[in-house]
């Protein structure tokens, strides 16, 4: 009986230490809340957060602000997050680029696992290969006959290290001698790509959709070991042959390191209440993606997982940190 009055004891003090947390959890959020997008408006992070944020919002019946602070590939939105408080006030929606900037940026001004609480994924999805129909490439088969027939004449545009990276691992797989243009956002690359100043570029699918149905630029193909149910006709990278190209991305929440387990898990189930929404579903359907909602611990485990993939991917695509 000593025993079990012991450790019934341990578990209720346990339990009150816990009762703040929880009920500051459940509190949340009596102010403002700062969504830090480390991104140019206009791209597919940003569209990912004006189709979730103010859902949230309206749930918390508080005001939550879209803070765009694009730079560095996410790092200098990132930053912010990672030195504010873990109160859930400042938070942060950051792609796949999260678990690719410490292989790309020699210096980074956070450590990627300890500064980061992750929450959850909003939105996943693959990378598209897209073309541009004013220079000429309005097909899969006129770009790889093109790059093949003149090698380095060519490059491919990225909007920030998980497109970058995608498209180093496509010339590794596919042989093409082409080379890397970045640009500070998905927005600005599509503008060159309308243009015919740049072939060809990647980046999500949900980003370039409406300009892929206006005919302004065309999805060569896609990085899934299938193709996709919503666009079929658009063949995998390895149908055109870049084998080896199977990689998805995310657009993730995550808030500051430290941040308690109790609202971590908060957030993460008022995203999925906000995922669940028919509305929102069938959005993020049309966009060729898939609703998140895994769990903190999941995620955070699957960051740890991503890291030691990219770090891999980076070194056989001789990657140097910049």
């Amino acid at each position: 009986m000593k025993r079990l009055n012991r450790r019934t004891a341990i578990a209720g003090a346990a339990g009150l230490a816990l009762a703040p947390a929880l009920a500051r959890a459940q509190e949340f959020p009596t102010k403002q809340v700062r969504v830090i997008v480390p991104y140019p408006a206009g791209g597919g992070t940003d569209l990912v957060a004006r189709l979730i944020v103010p859902r949230l919002a309206e749930r918390w019946k508080q005001t939550a602000i879209i803070d765009n602070k694009g730079g560095a590939s996410g790092i200098l939105g990132s930053e912010i997050v990672a030195k504010s408080a873990p109160d859930g006030y400042t938070l942060l929606i950051m792609t796949s680029a999260h678990t690719i900037n410490p292989f790309t940026t020699k210096t980074l001004p956070y450590d990627t696992e300890r500064d980061f609480t992750p929450i959850t994924p909003l939105v996943a999805g693959v990378i598209a290969l897209v073309g541009s129909p004013k220079a000429g490439f309005d097909t899969a088969e006129k770009f790889m006959t093109a790059a093949r027939a003149n090698p380095g004449k060519y490059a491919f545009g990225s909007t920030e290290n998980t497109t970058r990276m995608v498209g180093e691992l496509f010339r590794l797989k596919s042989g093409l001698k082409i080379e890397n243009v970045a640009y500070k956002g998905a927005a600005p690359m599509m503008q060159e790509l309308a243009g015919g100043h740049i072939p060809v570029g990647f980046t999500s699918p949900l980003t370039v959709m409406s300009h892929h149905r206006a005919g302004t630029l065309r999805m060569l193909a896609v990085s899934s070991g299938k193709r996709l149910a919503v666009l079929p006709e658009i063949p995998t990278m390895a149908e055109i042959g870049a084998p080896g190209v199977d990689q998805s991305a995310w657009f993730s929440l995550f808030g500051p390191g430290g941040m308690p387990p109790a609202l971590a898990q908060r957030l993460r189930d008022d995203v999925v209440a906000v995922l669940a929404e028919p509305e929102v579903r069938a959005k993020i359907a049309d966009l060729a993606s898939e609703p998140g909602g895994e769990a903190p611990a999941d995620f955070a485990e699957r960051v740890k997982k991503e890291l030691t993939t990219w770090r891999e991917i980076a070194k056989e695509a001789g990657i140097q940190p910049e």
